[in-house]
């Protein structure tokens, strides 16, 4: 495959419709994006960064009647989140009134048919546009310059009737950030030998890439926002969602989408999803536009995407996927480097994929005119029938209300006597966020024959988005057939700790609307054990607990951590334990804490940040050079190292990939200083693929069950697991089950004697904190032969040494859902080893 071309572009595809031939022509007074940036949209080795973009979505608004932009709030690292709103003069002066109506489709209880009927009839179809929530997917950024402009100012069809029956909400970056992070880095690299290289962090502060899987989790600035808008300003019947994918496959992706298909999800929905990309795709190749797929590649099971979280709000989700250039440097595919799309058996045409791309150049500019293309397709099929579209929103929104009620499960609820009064917390902050109601009992709740206390939390199915709550809330078992290639099983409560339960009946009880989520909280107790002779204590049953210990011991407070007996799990001042039984830990100062961050941007690295960040625990950022620069206990006390493989540990990235400040890995200085670190009293804390590097490292006589001849069969790419803690002080007062997220994790069993001796391992005693469960492993999603990781090991621990490393088989921090796991982080590093095993 050839990356660069030093001729001229080649001619433009003929666009779908003569209005995008026509676009170059200046309207009048309306300067064009070519204009404002100096150059041609979409010219090879060129990309526009922030300032660019949002510059010009201000200056089209301050030129253009037919234009709204306001800041919406701060990004992540700060810059300004914009949101665009394009339509007539006339449906611009009346937003106030089609936000209103839109409010009405989504929700229409307490609306007689009359005022249903005038929602439809006088409101406008609200359409949201999103951009490169994927930084280096470059060309969304572009092409929503060109598409406002268009919908400003084109009198051609469909977009003069677009602007009359659409309200498009348009957000030029879904990730400002990482937009300018990634034009800082191509314009640096651009003529070099390192052009189109990637990055040396995130391109999102947190989640890199990952910052399409938090819709459902909330965790960060930028989907907040846009959460925001979504379920409490807009409430759009539409979302387009504008993505890029690998290079040799489809030039387009669009819908509809393969099976599985998730039973949450209305057919209304799906069908409307169904019919306006297979619209798309006859108009796109109508205009010769080739290599447009459906069917292929992208499901509609798993939960947390940008267009998957909408469409369980009974929003029309589309997802778009384009062939990726190299940044902004365009490559030349043979037809000998084309792949069939997933799904597809080879390159050739099918019902799924009819008129394969020939080969040859693919610029930016290609990526842009396909996007525009898809647009025009949408926006006309929908300007067509508004009212269809509209109508087909209501009857969602009232299916859903009607499923709530008449199906089981009627309720849900989260009993006020939960563990974890911070992830209930949290639980209720995503879900109020996302739209649901919740309420609280005023005295005591009964359900199907079970009395719950006062103060429990219900959330009732019957509601416009009981469905999402039902998608987030049950046990998810994904169907037989083609096993998945990512998340399975994702059930919020089991993730986060919290303990709740279906009503199949109506619940009895006085309940009172929650409106915040301390409202929703405040009849939750926590920890019920009351060590009254203690005074000033605190619970790890909850999770604020560890922030709250680090300001302790910030405070240079000496501090017990109760590890057995009644009191487990308990956190006390000083020395205030009553007897030995309890098996007391001594905190005697905050550890030096060092996070491993590789120059190729982890988002396990990202993860990690964000709970150590969010908990307000402190660290310092620690790379290859430094840890290669040796003596680590002169500046740290616990290293942690993310799920990185062994190779990129080792490695680093290769000579010649990137400048030479950013090459090598650990190997062999680094990893040699790692050692000596545990071996003269640190700690190490590995998470997932770095657990087999410190296996490695220290000679540990371990085997991981899921690799080689015992791991055949096995697969589980993406489920909620039970573990089951061990009898030790570390796991003092956890919960006799923890669910935990299994990604292609390891799991452990010890050596025999004989593969110690013949892989030269040290006969080191290796203590298990917490094993996968014997029985009943699999909680929510899907697993290939469970009884391979059944009982094995998940968190290990063993000496080495002065110093300890502690093992973790998976990620506890994963995507930051998986709550219920956090506390072993903590554990792992701020609690020190009992004593008296330390000399064992």
């Amino acid at each position: 495959m050839k990356r660069r071309s030093d001729g001229l572009r080649g001619a433009l595809l003929a666009l779908p419709l003569a209005s995008l031939m026509a676009a170059a022509a200046p309207a009048q007074g309306v300067t064009t994006p070519g204009e404002h940036l100096g150059r041609p949209l979409g010219v090879d080795f060129e990309l526009a960064d922030w300032e660019e973009v949002s510059s010009y979505h201000r200056l089209l608004a301050a030129e253009s009647p037919r234009v709204q932009v306001e800041r919406v709030g701060s990004t992540t690292e700060g810059r300004d989140f914009l949101r665009s709103v394009i339509s007539s003069e006339a449906n611009l002066a009346n937003l106030e009134g089609i936000r209103r109506r839109a409010a009405i489709l989504a929700d229409p209880r307490g609306h007689d048919a009359e005022t249903l009927a005038a929602a439809v009839e006088d409101g406008r179809l609200i359409v949201f546009v999103s951009c490169a929530m994927h930084a280096t997917e470059t060309a969304a950024p572009q092409m929503g310059m060109q598409l406002a402009w268009l919908l400003a100012t084109s009198e051609d069809e469909p977009w003069k009737s677009v602007r009359d029956e659409l309200v498009i909400v348009l957000f030029p970056s879904l990730n400002p950030d990482g937009l300018d992070h990634v034009v800082s880095w191509y314009r640096e690299t651009v003529g070099t030998p390192y052009e189109a290289s990637g990055l040396l962090k995130l391109y999102q502060y947190y989640a890199g890439h990952d910052n399409n899987r938090d819709w459902f989790m909330l965790t960060q600035a930028e989907t907040r926002i846009v959460t925001q808008e979504l379920y409490s300003v807009w409430h759009p019947q539409v979302y387009w969602d504008v993505h890029q994918q690998g290079s040799t496959r489809e030039r387009l992706f669009v819908p509809p989408f393969r099976d599985p298909l998730n039973p949450n999800l209305d057919p209304g929905v799906i069908a409307a999803i169904d019919a306006l990309g297979s619209r798309a795709l006859l108009d796109l190749t109508r205009a010769g536009l080739s290599g447009v797929s459906t069917g292929v590649s992208y499901d509609m099971w798993w939960n947390g995407g940008n267009r998957n979280v909408p469409v369980r709000h009974n929003i029309v989700g589309l997802l778009t996927e384009a062939a990726s250039v190299d940044i902004a440097s365009p490559v030349f595919l043979s037809r000998g480097d084309l792949s069939a799309p997933r799904g597809l058996g080879g390159y050739a045409p099918s019902n799924r994929f009819p008129d394969p791309w020939p080969g040859g150049w693919w610029r930016l500019r290609d990526i842009i005119d396909y996007e525009l293309a898809f647009g025009e397709s949408l926006f006309g099929s929908l300007a067509r029938e508004r009212r269809l579209w509209m109508q087909n929103a209501l009857d969602a929104a009232q299916r859903a209300i009607e499923a709530g009620r008449e199906d089981a499960p009627r309720a849900w609820i989260v009993p006020a006597d939960n563990r974890d009064p911070a992830a209930v917390r949290r639980l209720a902050a995503v879900l109020l966020a996302s739209g649901v109601e919740l309420y609280v009992a005023e005295g005591e709740v009964e359900a199907d024959g079970r009395r719950w206390p006062a103060g429990s939390l219900v959330v009732r199915s019957d509601q416009p988005y009981g469905a999402h709550v039902k998608d987030l809330f049950e046990v998810q078992r994904y169907p037989a057939g083609d096993p998945p290639y990512d998340v399975a099983g994702w059930t919020l409560p089991l993730l986060l700790g919290v303990h709740r339960l279906e009503a199949i009946e109506e619940p009895l009880g006085e309940l009172v609307r929650a409106r915040t989520a301390a409202d929703a909280i405040a009849g939750f107790s926590g920890d019920p054990r009351m060590p009254y002779e203690f005074g000033e204590w605190l619970s790890t049953w909850d999770s604020d607990a560890w922030t709250r210990l680090v300001r302790w011991l910030q405070e240079e407070k000496r501090v017990t951590f109760v590890g057995a007996g009644r009191r487990a799990g308990v956190l006390v001042p000083g020395e205030q334990v009553a007897n030995e039984d309890e098996q007391p830990l001594l905190l005697e100062g905050l550890p030096r804490i060092g996070l491993y961050s590789p120059w190729s941007g982890s988002m396990d690295e990202g993860w990690m940040r964000w709970v150590l960040d969010t908990w307000d625990v402190p660290y310092v950022t620690v790379r290859n050079e430094h840890l290669r620069a040796g003596a680590l206990d002169d500046m740290l006390d616990v290293l942690i190292l993310p799920s990185v493989s062994s190779r990129q540990l080792d490695a680093g990235r290769s000579e010649g990939s990137v400048p030479s400040d950013f090459t090598r890995g650990l190997a062999p200085e680094g990893a040699v200083a790692v050692e000596e670190f545990v071996r003269t009293g640190g700690r190490l804390i590995t998470l997932g693929s770095s657990s087999a590097w410190a296996i490695d490292l220290l000679r540990l006589p371990l085997v991981d069950v899921t690799r080689g001849e015992e791991g055949e069969g096995f697969s589980c790419p993406g489920s909620v697991l039970r573990a089951i803690p061990e009898e030790h002080p570390l796991c003092g007062g956890l919960a006799p089950s923890l669910a935990l997220f299994f990604s292609r994790s390891a799991a452990w069993r010890g050596m025999t004697d004989d593969e110690r001796k013949e892989a030269g391992r040290e006969d080191t005693e290796v203590t298990t904190l917490l094993r996968y469960a014997p029985t009943r492993l699999l909680l929510s999603g899907w697993v290939e032969s469970p009884q391979v990781v059944a009982g094995k090991s998940a968190w290990v621990s063993a000496a080495h040494g002065e110093g300890r490393v502690h093992l973790f088989g998976f990620r506890p921090q994963y995507r930051g859902w998986s709550q219920a796991t956090f506390s072993l982080l903590f554990r792992a590093a701020l609690l020190p080893w009992p004593a008296e095993e330390e000399g064992e």
